[in-house]
């Protein structure tokens, strides 16, 4: 090997300095967005109760929106650290849910549907408040399979 090429040790750790943990303001952002998508999925079944006052299933809406409400203030008031290797990859996993599921929320009006995203929103926010990379990404899982059952 010439002087002039890097030992297998110093590229290993050339890697290994170049990937970089997500920074707080990037855990900030990603629960932020998370909160924001409870909260919207808590409006939408405020709604569809005041809209709806004789359905049968008001009590599921009340409390799965009483939940959101406590895990958007959680989401927003606790301070987390992901840990781990794939704390990355679940930031980016989390953020990307987030947004279909507002997509998701903005578009269908079946309470079928907001009703299966809502209990899978609170299932991620809950992975989220916990700090536990595997957690969330399992949590995405369940989050993108609540959204192809309810068809998107």
């Amino acid at each position: 090997m010439s002087p002039d090429q890097p030992s297998a040790a110093g590229l290993a750790a050339s890697a290994i300095a170049a990937t970089s943990a997500p920074t707080d303001a990037d855990t900030a952002d990603a629960l932020a967005q998370l909160a924001d998508v409870a909260g919207h999925a808590s409006t939408v079944l405020f709604n569809y109760r005041r809209d709806n006052p004789d359905a049968s299933d008001l009590d599921q809406a009340l409390n799965l929106e009483m939940t959101l409400d406590k895990r958007a203030i959680d989401l927003r008031v606790q301070a987390v650290k992901l840990l781990g290797a794939q704390a990355a990859d679940a930031l980016a996993q989390m953020k990307d849910a987030s947004k279909q599921v507002d997509a998701f929320l903005a578009a269908e009006k079946k309470i079928e549907g907001q009703l299966a995203i809502a209990s899978a929103v609170i299932g991620l926010a809950g992975a989220a408040l916990v700090g536990d990379a595997g957690g969330i990404l399992a949590a995405v899982v369940s989050v993108h399979s609540a959204l192809a059952s309810a068809g998107t």
